[in-house]
This record gives structure tokens, C-alpha cells and sequence, in this order.
């Protein structure tokens, strides 16, 4: 049984901790940069850096970060990896549809209820596909991107790092997706986005 700690005490570790594997890992507490010393019922340690000193000594086997903003998710995953890439691990909802387990090409990576990722499709390092989310066949998901509930990826699709897709957006087959975007909720891409920055509506147009 490994010893986890989550990283990130708030509502984003609320939705994922259902889904961890209690037959393999066992939550032993929080570390967060608030100032608090618990959060619901268990340990917060301290800040998110001093999980370090812990994975160091033995205290932590494995951690998860647990926060839904993609610069600050990226910044702590970097900071983990450097020297503790291998502490770093999935949680992948049991009610999550996955075409294949080669679809899954990193760690980090959370999927939720009733999320889907298809044929021949890939999801790398930090993402979040989250509840009913679906990324179909041949379609690449790069690392630090945050796909929330209900967002809709048709096939042969790339999803450039770090983007956000807002809830309930749609991205029609073969798009581009450039680094670093953000969509809006309810946004419909219907041509690929190239330059990064925020999207809105239906079609998508940007706004900053």
C-alpha cells in the first residue's frame, strides 16, 4: 500500500479523491500554500514545496496534484517531476471508458466518471479529462491541458499544451488547437485555432 499525499486541499481534490484506488494507495494527508492544518479530516503538512523533503525521506510514496488551474497544476507537476517523476501517478475514474491503456502517456493524469478517450488516441502528462468529457479516436491531448465535464473532442484532433476547454464546448473533427488556449464554456470550434488565446461562442472567435 503506497502512502499518497494529494497536492492541492480544495474543491478539485474533492472530485478526484473518489476515484482513487484504495486497494493500492492510502490518502495520508494534504500539502496546500493556504494556511491551514487540516482539511476534511485529513493532515495538511504544509506548504506544496515541502512535499519534497517528504518524498526525500520516505514519509510520501506517491503524490497527485490536485489543483484544476493548468499554469499552477504545470508549475507543481514540474517542480515534482524534476527529481520525482516516478512518485507521480494516474487516477483513472472505474467508470472511465478507455479504448486502449497505450492511450495513456504520462503521469499525473485524472479521468473522470464517464469520460472517454478513443481509438488510437492520446492523453499526456497533468491532464484532466473530467466527467462525461470526450476525446475521440486518433486524437492527441498534450500535457497540462484540463478538459472539463462535458466537453465533446471529435476524432483526428490536437489539443496543443496547457489548453483549457470551458464545459459543454465542442471541437468538430481534425482541429488544431494551439498552446496555451482557453475556450469558454459552451464554445464550437469549427476551424483550427493557431494562435493562442481566448475563445468564446459559436463558432469560436477570440476575445483576448
Amino acid at each position: 500500500m503506497k502512502k499518497v499525499a494529494f497536492l492541492g486541499a480544495g474543491t478539485f481534490s474533492d472530485g478526484v479523491l473518489p476515484w482513487l484506488d484504495r486497494s493500492r494507495y492510502e490518502l495520508i494527508g494534504y500539502f496546500d500554500d493556504k494556511p491551514i492544518s487540516d482539511y476534511r479530516g485529513y493532515p495538511v503538512f504544509g506548504p506544496l514545496q515541502d512535499v519534497l523533503t517528504y518524498l526525500d525521506d520516505g514519509k510520501v510514496d506517491a503524490v497527485f496534484v490536485t489543483i484544476g488551474d493548468n499554469v499552477k497544476r504545470k508549475e507543481i507537476f514540474d517542480l515534482i517531476a524534476k527529481d520525482h517523476y516516478d512518485a507521480l501517478f494516474n487516477i483513472i475514474s472505474e467508470k472511465a471508458n478507455i479504448f486502449s491503456p497505450d492511450s495513456i502517456k504520462g503521469r499525473g493524469i485524472f479521468l473522470g466518471f464517464s469520460s472517454f478517450v478513443g481509438a488510437d488516441s492520446y492523453v499526456y502528462d497533468n491532464c484532466i479529462i473530467n466527467t462525461g468529457a470526450i476525446v475521440e479516436h486518433h486524437t492527441t491531448v498534450e500535457a497540462h491541458c484540463n478538459i472539463t465535464p462535458g466537453v465533446t473532442i471529435n476524432g483526428l484532433c490536437r489539443i496543443g499544451e496547457g489548453t483549457y476547454i470551458g464545459s459543454g464546448s465542442t471541437v468538430i473533427q481534425c482541429i488544431e488547437i494551439a498552446s496555451y488556449t482557453i475556450l469558454g464554456a459552451g464554445t464550437v470550434v469549427l476551424k483550427s485555432l493557431t494562435e493562442s488565446g481566448t475563445y468564446v461562442g459559436v463558432p469560436a472567435r477570440k476575445i483576448k
